[in-house]
């Protein structure tokens, strides 16, 4: 075990470090404070000196690559540094936050060191690389698959209402650098009723199978193929039965390896949809084969400043190209200055495919319960708030009383 020596430079104030994830949900920030005494927290970044932006992706199998960018602000404006690391599909949320800090602190260690608190740190290397012996890598016996199987399901009732509901799942994936395969089945029962009056019950059935399977290559690091598909039955869209595959190509237009951070990646798919309905279709069919096309455009960036996420989907049938389908959907995100955050989102559809929907109008049960799919042109919904923080801007302490339970569980 070798300890080296750091020696700073004549700054007597802490580091200040701004901790931004863009999902915060994933980052105990009480538990990185505690650990991490050298540096000094702060809950605005305008006020720091080193802005960590931290993004995470999810992998097909349910593991995470988690990015750091390291932003040096003020006295460090212009040093910057990313670190990548991964956390296995099984790692335990204590495992998570404990490879956060180990990463956070080989990533901070460039700026403290730049001040008088590196004259507080060792850097220890735990394994002798005189007695270390070459391995081979380790064979996968399952040759990168991973699968997963659960079950839920719940019940409630009272004197009006009761519900009932079972969820079966299974997937399976395998992921590597260039290849993914994944499939999903799914099967819930959900039952409910209603008691309107004392010789009246209203019953509801939204039982609905699923079975999906995808398929994608990554040909280089601006283009993709692919291949998409499956099965559902849902009595609610007057569904028996679909079968559906589809063939996709995609453009990055950034490399795939900034994929984290930015993103603008156009798709084109074509494909065959089979319909196998459970009453008569409004175009008076008890199944049919369509072709169809897809069309789609995504933009995505994470910056120091927030986040920005568009997509425009559009989708028609070659049979009658009236019968399309357009929305475009997205949400802001804006630090706009030091403490006020705005945030918006929404979405619009155009609906002109709903080809499916029963020839015979809805009942007022019907419509009142959502037994089943009611024709609609539009699709709309839309959300704005902001939020603004002041005060002191310090943010290390942390205070264990009256914490309460915490709920959080991690499969």
């Amino acid at each position: 075990m070798l300890t080296y020596p750091l020696f700073a430079q004549n700054t007597t104030e802490k580091v200040k470090v701004f901790l931004d994830c863009n999902r915060s949900w994933l980052c105990d920030f009480d538990y990185v404070r505690t650990e991490l005494k050298m540096v000094e927290f702060v809950r605005d970044r305008f006020q720091s000196d080193v802005h960590v932006l931290i993004t995470t992706q999810y992998s097909n199998s349910g593991g995470e690559q988690n990015e750091m960018n390291f932003l040096g602000q003020q006295r460090f404006a212009g040093l910057v540094d990313t670190l990548i690391y991964f956390n296995d599909p099984t790692s335990s949320d204590d495992d998570k936050r404990k490879q956060m800090v180990h990463y956070l602190k080989l990533g901070l260690i460039r700026y403290i060191s730049k001040t008088s608190a590196g004259k507080d740190l060792e850097i220890k290397y735990l394994k002798d690389s005189s007695t270390a012996q070459k391995t081979e890598p380790k064979k996968d016996p399952w040759n990168y698959w991973t699968f997963s199987i659960g079950t839920s399901g719940f019940f409630s009732k009272n004197e009006n209402y009761n519900s009932k509901n079972i969820n079966l799942n299974f997937s399976a994936s395998r992921e590597t650098e260039k290849i993914l395969t994944s499939v999903y089945f799914s099967h819930s029962i959900n039952r409910d009723e209603a008691t309107v009056s004392d010789t009246e019950k209203v019953k509801t059935n939204r039982d609905r199978t699923n079975l999906f399977y995808n398929i994608t290559r990554k040909m280089n690091e601006h283009w993709g193929i692919g291949t998409d598909g499956g099965f559902r039955a849902e009595p609610f869209e007057n569904l028996d039965a679909k079968i559906n595959s589809t063939g996709y190509v995609e453009y990055s237009l950034f490399p795939y390896k900034k994929f984290n951070s930015q993103r603008i990646v156009f798709s084109y798919g074509l494909g065959f949809e089979y319909l196998d309905y459970r009453d008569t279709s409004l175009y008076f069919k008890t199944t049919e084969w369509q072709a169809k096309q897809t069309a789609t455009i995504i933009t995505s960036f994470i910056k120091p400043w927030g986040s920005i996420n568009v997509g425009c989907f559009w989708s028609n049938y070659f049979e009658d190209f009236r019968k399309n389908n357009f929305s475009i959907t997205g949400a802001v995100s804006w630090k706009v200055f030091k403490g006020f955050q705005f945030g918006l989102y929404g979405n619009y559809s155009f609906i002109r495919d709903q080809i499916n929907l029963p020839k015979e109008g809805a009942t007022r049960d019907d419509v009142l319960t959502r037994r089943r799919l009611i024709a609609s042109k539009y699709d709309f919904n839309f959300g704005m708030g902001f939020s603004y923080r002041f005060g002191s801007v310090s943010n290390s302490a942390v205070h264990q009383t009256f914490k309460g339970l915490n709920y959080s569980i991690n499969f």
